[in-house]
């Protein structure tokens, strides 16, 4: 080969491998924050504010070297949720940081728009914001258009369009009872609770009617809620 091709031979390998360094330095990064985030679910704790600073700070590293990183910028906007529920977290700082997260997930949808578990993550906040706007009734439709029998996805749905039943239109009403029908199949007892708790019960009630199993715990349900509300 050619002296001046082999410089160039070697510039490109010396490239290459410092960008392969840069990646595996953004992957060390974005580990310690996979880590602790998994402890924090695995116990199912909440982390207190230098935890989750670290957690922070190590997930931005890993973005700065590799900045369109669906799975970083994912970590981050779980991180700014968690930041929402953390123990003694003022209010305004709480909705600041449902705001920070809902701004990520945008942008991870401009990177991933068929991506449902960044939908089912914009209904999640935007039912803990109660705001049911444009973007929450494009959330709620695309989320059971894209992930119609994920049995957590048709929970977030269930949830929300349950709870903002009176604020969302006649078409996003029927993309919630598809998804109860749906959720009938999937995980009855789990949506018959769910319904019973947000008044939804008269909508489960065809489900259940002919299968002695789902009546009964139909019934246990109704009974069990009476009891508590009378405590």
């Amino acid at each position: 080969m050619p002296r001046p091709l082999l410089t160039i031979s070697a510039f490109l390998l010396l490239g290459l491998s410092a960008y392969s360094s840069i990646l595996l330095y953004a992957n060390y990064s974005a580990s310690n924050t996979q880590a602790e985030m998994k402890t924090w679910q695995a116990s199912k704790v909440f982390p207190d504010e230098k935890n989750w600073q670290e957690a922070l700070e190590s997930i931005q590293t890993a973005i700065k070297f590799d900045p369109s990183n669906p799975e970083y910028l994912d970590y981050e906007a779980e991180l700014y949720r968690y930041k929402a529920i953390i123990p003694d977290t003022r209010p305004s700082e709480e909705i600041a940081a449902y705001r920070e997260a809902l701004s990520k997930y945008r942008h991870l949808l401009t990177l991933r728009p068929s991506w449902a578990p960044y939908w089912a993550s914009i209904i999640s906040i935007k039912y803990e914001l109660w705001e049911y706007d444009e973007l929450m009734i494009k959330a709620l439709q695309n989320s059971a258009r894209l992930a119609p029998w994920f049995k957590a996805n048709q929970r977030i749905i269930l949830r929300a369009g349950f709870h903002g039943w009176s604020l969302i239109d006649d078409e996003t009403r029927k993309v919630i009872d598809q998804t109860l029908e749906r959720a009938m199949q999937l995980q009855p007892k789990l949506t018959i609770r769910l319904a019973l708790e947000h008044g939804f019960g008269g909508r489960v009630e065809p489900y259940v009617e002919g299968d002695e199993v789902l009546q009964g715990f139909y019934q246990k349900e109704v009974e069990r809620m009476k009891e508590e509300g009378q405590r």
